[in-house]
């Protein structure tokens, strides 16, 4: 596979890695706070159902094509590597922790119709999960147009 098909798979991954995690965020979020409970049902699963059929594909391509792609550039094992390594796994463990609250919420509101204690408290969970996930994807991307670090 040639370098420019391989960028360009990277990056409308990262794009729909951060995009769908992003608006999902938002609307999960706003939703919750209409505390309307039908709708937070509705919603969370369309969350979830995103990130299966979005989020979790364009999170495993960004680790194959972003180890390819270093790789090409001979950059892997430099310090810059170790740095998108780390930052990344910081990430994945955040949403992945992100995810499985969202499925708990899901399994919470399953058959209630008022959201209960519990469910507040794993909401603050999740968006405080989600603040350094993002910013950490943030991150990632400055790592990938910039380069810093590599010696």
């Amino acid at each position: 596979m040639s370098y420019q098909l391989l960028k360009l798979i990277h990056i409308l991954s990262a794009t729909l890695m951060i995009g769908t995690g992003l608006g999902s965020a938002f609307y999960l979020f706003l939703t919750y706070k209409k505390s309307q409970v039908s709708t937070i049902k509705e919603v969370l699963k369309l969350v979830i159902l995103a990130d299966t059929i979005f989020t979790t594909p364009s999170v495993i391509i960004q680790l194959i094509t972003g180890f390819l792609l270093s790789s090409l550039m001979g950059l892997n094992y430099t310090n810059w590597f170790w740095i998108v390594l780390s930052a990344s796994f910081v990430v994945l463990i955040l949403w992945v922790r992100a995810a499985f609250i969202q499925v708990k919420l899901r399994n919470i509101l399953e058959n209630k119709n008022e959201i209960p204690e519990e469910f507040h408290k794993l909401m603050n969970y999740w968006f405080y999960l989600g603040v350094p996930s993002f910013l950490g994807s943030i991150f990632i991307y400055y790592l990938m147009v910039y380069k810093p670090f590599i010696i």
